[in-house]
């Protein structure tokens, strides 16, 4: 087990985004998720980190969600380096 699972804290996917895109922005949420999808590359080419750029540039809401979500990945990121420079022993 990582350091982020002992905290219940998984690394945020694009399908974490696309999910809080569309509760926050309501019935738009699936207009603004195209948006966004075109803007970040191919449907399958682009990646969370690319992403976050997208939304990092687009309405306050969806700036604050990427926010949100660039918090959430930089702590998996931190939580989760102490295990992988011990070799995955922790």
């Amino acid at each position: 087990m990582n350091d982020a699972a002992l905290y219940g804290l998984s690394r945020p996917t694009v399908d974490d985004a696309r999910t809080a895109i569309h509760r926050i922005h309501g019935e738009a949420g699936p207009q603004v998720w195209e948006q966004l999808e075109q803007s970040a590359g191919p449907a399958q080419g682009y990646a969370l980190e690319r992403l976050l750029t997208v939304m990092a540039t687009a309405d306050p809401t969806t700036r604050l969600c990427a926010l949100a979500l660039q918090i959430r990945l930089s702590a998996h990121t931190y939580l989760c380096a102490p295990h992988s420079l011990a070799g995955g022993r922790t």
